[in-house]
């Protein structure tokens, strides 16, 4: 899933928030409109129709993963807020019109359904209840095996169906149930799947998995959903009639109309979730299981027309971060400072220079698949990939010894060493696997200051912050900054900056990949690695001291260094050391974590870790 705009999810979350108390307080208001003259009785006809609309449409059910576990208060409201209703209609519509009270009970039955439909579609997205499933669903290999891709034409909707018959895995895996990948593996022989067409189906899986979680679709495409969608179109379009046939006398011009359009609105939402219902993925399925291959190849063309599968695709784009970036900004800058009175710097910094990669653009999906059955993703954070490719501890001491700590200390040094050894190598390197290394690298930064709960074991933001202090203080130390400025050379700008041009950048927006700065960074790493340090007395004093973690780094990177004239595949190294940190990262972390990001759009380290259980090593062999 993509996820939408910072202002956008604003606005969903404060809606989704207020509808409750908004409903409640409207149902009050309508029993007070509705008893001040005859001519407002017609309002509390309107009382059905909050009902109907807080079901919420199909897209929705569930802003966040704690919402499905709050599944029982939502019960509760929805008890309460019928009762209200029904209230209404029974003091104000009671001696009405038949036809008109006709009208509003047809209603209300649609907004109890709907907001039942809602409810039961919440309990059914609890990860509590995912893990039940699990116990009596069977896995994949129980299943009859297929013949293939049908239509090597229609691909995307191919990938689609081989990923309704692999979602059992993936719904063991946010169950957690550790299967193994020979699941998984002769359903892709079978299916002939790789490469780019393996990253869809992992995405497509995922996107089927937000569908169960934050959506109606676990209740929709049951039996009892189709019949509330039958129901409810049906009972619209009759209380749409009714009210058209009934007596208006005596009610106002604009009650009728509005009233009109509350009607018509929700007979246009019925409409559009019955048509969503038949058109979507879930239900090729169906028609395919059944054999209705005729239905079948028409409800595929109108899919193809309207580009359906896009919706199913992630997005392609993951977080960067850079700590040479960072620390080499002006930080005399008014976003920098005001953001420092504040006491929010930390934040300030991941939300003016985090940035994103677009991985759809490079060759990263065909490394990845490369170097995953390499990797050892469970008990390995980068040894493993070491030792394979001919590094041994005693050759490559300080390697070894920066993937065995903790991880938080582990991703710090390796960020900042392959900075160093991307500026200082003096082997020429291919510009894909280069970009593809830093991208590793920025990403697994981000995760570090962004999202920290998508990371096993303990994160230590002070280690983080007491890094990027030291990193500062470097690099004030060698820059211009601090000389008097009769001593800077004559082609320097003047550090008085008018109003206007402060503001340009508080509100410019400078990632790690699009920097302006690269001169800059590369200055940086050069002095760190020239630079006086603290020196090392061992491994023991290595894991207790936390302000020399750029010490560590700055051992590690003239390791490599030093290794590159002997192997010449180093920097494949890194990236696999990378590769299996992530991997690593995926498999131990929290499944709620997992879950939690689907909400948010999703993030790259859920992909990998589905990813690996389909080419991977996702266990001890």
């Amino acid at each position: 899933r993509r996820g939408g705009s910072t202002v956008m999810r604003l606005l969903l979350w404060l809606v989704y928030l207020l509808a409750d108390s908004t409903a409640i307080y409207a149902l009050g208001h309508l029993s007070v409109t509705s008893s001040t003259s005859r001519g407002h009785q017609l309002v509390a006809f309107w009382a059905p129709f909050l009902l109907v609309h807080l079901g919420g449409p199909d897209s929705i059910t569930a802003y966040a993963l704690e919402d499905s576990r709050l599944w029982l208060r939502h019960l509760l409201t929805l008890v309460v807020q019928a009762l209200a209703a029904a209230y209404v209609l029974y003091r104000y519509i009671a001696g009405s019109e038949t036809l008109l009270l006709r009208a509003a009970i047809m209603m209300f039955i649609v907004g109890v359904l709907k907001y039942g439909e809602r409810t039961w579609a919440l309990k059914h997205g609890s990860m509590g209840r995912l893990q039940s499933e699990c116990r009596r669903l069977g896995f994949v290999s129980e299943f009859a095996m297929p013949d293939g891709l049908a239509d090597r034409t229609d691909n995307e909707e191919e990938v689609l169906v081989a990923a309704y018959m692999m979602f059992p895995i993936c719904i063991h895996l946010f169950g957690g149930t550790i299967i193994g990948p020979e699941d998984s593996c002769k359903w892709l022989h079978a299916y002939g799947l790789g490469g780019e067409d393996l990253h869809k189906l992992v995405e497509m899986e995922l996107s089927l998995m937000y569908d169960t979680l934050y959506t109606k679709a676990a209740v929709i495409h049951t039996w009892y959903g189709c019949c509330i969608r039958i129901i409810s179109l049906a009972l619209t379009i009759a209380a749409l009639m009714l009210f058209k046939f009934s007596n208006k006398l005596g009610y106002s011009r604009a009650d009728v109309a509005i009233t009109y359009v509350l009607v018509i609105g929700a007979l246009i939402v019925e409409i559009i979730s019955v048509s969503g219902t038949l058109g979507s993925s879930w239900m090729c399925m169906l028609l395919r299981v059944m054999f209705l291959t005729p239905l079948l190849d028409l409800l595929k063309s109108l899919r193809r027309r309207v580009h359906a599968t896009r919706k199913r695709r992630w997005s392609g784009s993951i977080g960067q971060y850079n700590l040479f970036h960072l620390c080499t900004h002006d930080q005399t800058d008014l976003g920098s400072r005001l953001a420092k009175m504040v006491g929010l710097e930390d934040w300030w910094s991941r939300l003016h220079f985090s940035g994103t990669a677009d991985i759809s653009e490079t060759d990263l999906k065909d490394l990845l698949c490369k170097t995953l059955p390499d990797i050892d993703s469970r008990n390995s954070r980068g040894a493993h990939i070491l030792e394979n490719r001919g590094l041994s501890e005693d050759r490559a001491e300080w390697s070894h010894w920066s993937v065995k700590i903790d991880l938080d200390r582990s991703i710090l040094i390796w960020h900042i060493a392959t900075d160093i050894y991307l500026c200082k190598s003096k082997v020429k390197h291919g510009e894909k696997l280069a970009e593809a290394v830093k991208v590793l690298s920025n990403y697994m930064m981000f995760l570090l200051v962004a999202k920290p709960a998508l990371l096993p074991g303990l994160i230590r933001h002070a280690l983080y912050s007491q890094t990027r202090k030291n990193l500062h203080m470097k690099w004030r130390t060698n820059s211009f900054d601090v000389l008097p400025w009769n001593l800077r050379p004559p082609n320097a700008v003047s550090p008085k900056k008018s109003w206007r041009c402060m503001l340009k950048e508080l509100f410019h927006h400078e990632g790690p990949n699009d920097s302006c700065r690269i001169i800059q960074q590369q200055e940086l790493a050069r002095s760190i690695l020239k630079g006086e340090f603290s020196q090392v007395g061992g491994k023991t004093e290595a894991a207790g001291s936390r302000e020399f973690a750029i010490d560590y780094a700055v051992h590690l990177a003239a390791e490599l260094v030093v290794l590159e004239s002997s192997k010449p595949d180093l920097l494949e190294v890194i990236f696999g050391v990378w590769v299996e940190m992530l991997c690593y990262s995926a498999q131990n972390c929290k499944l709620d974590s997992h879950a939690r990001q689907l909400g948010n759009g999703g993030e790259f380290i859920t992909v990998m870790w589905l990813l690996i259980y389909h080419v991977g090593k996702s266990e001890d062999e």
